[in-house]
């Protein structure tokens, strides 16, 4: 997603439709539009509007989201005025350009208007991340941090109900499932944490690109919540 020769616009039918409240994603699509929500997330506070369902079905209130935050970005500076994406008035806009705006959302906005120094690892040969089989696996530093999400979930094992997880920095099924005990566990005890600046997994590869955020949120809310101390 950070590299701007992967982006595309999503294709209607294919990738999105129309139903249930809103436009749907479809297939690769509704990793995409929960991705896309997650990030609008991060903005809610600075540019003063409601968090967002992170559920894949995108609706007036993230159209809405994205022209607030263009609105506060071009206050900001006049001069990044120039999108890769029309400012949307429909919900068939933010899905058609989801890859834009979150490419949008992750470089000029948030470093204009000072939102997070965390970033989503980003999966391909040579990069951050990739898949082999079953696992996600990373490099480097990214390597590091993979394990370290495992060990911070596993102190949440026993509050949330799971059992413990390897500690060898390859994600799979177990770790994503564990996140989204940990999520489930937190909101029972407060349905006001649901926001979360990430979507709660469905997948190993949505536990690697939001490692970093869901280690922050593991170390803030969700231990604030569940009385669980991480490191």
């Amino acid at each position: 997603m950070s590299d701007q020769t992967e982006l595309r616009k999503l294709d209607s039918g294919k990738d999105f439709g129309t139903g249930g409240g809103g436009v749907q994603g479809k297939g690769e699509g509704v990793a995409v539009l929960r991705g896309l929500q997650a990030d609008l997330n991060r903005f809610a506070a600075a540019c003063g509007y409601d968090h967002v369902k992170v559920d894949g079905v995108v609706g007036p209130r993230a159209a809405e989201a994205v022209k607030k935050v263009y609105a506060a970005v071009i206050a900001k500076n006049p001069g990044l005025a120039a999108t890769p994406f029309p400012p949307p008035e429909t919900a068939e806009v933010v899905a058609e350009f989801a890859m834009y705006v979150r490419f949008w959302l992750a470089g000029v906005a948030a470093d204009a208007l000072g939102v997070g120094k965390l970033r989503r690892y980003v999966r391909g040969a040579g990069k951050d991340w990739n898949t082999k089989d079953t696992i996600a696996y990373g490099a480097g530093e990214v390597h590091k941090d993979f394990v370290a999400l495992q060990q911070d979930l596993n102190r949440f094992a026993g509050a949330a109900g799971f059992g413990a997880l390897g500690t060898d920095g390859f994600l799979g099924p177990k770790t994503a499932d564990a996140v989204k005990k940990v999520y489930a566990a937190v909101i029972a005890k407060n349905p006001g944490l649901a926001a979360t600046p990430f979507p709660p997994p469905d997948t190993k590869e949505e536990a690697a690109e939001y490692c970093a955020f869901i280690r922050d949120w593991l170390n803030g809310p969700a231990g604030q919540a569940l009385g669980v101390a991480v490191a």
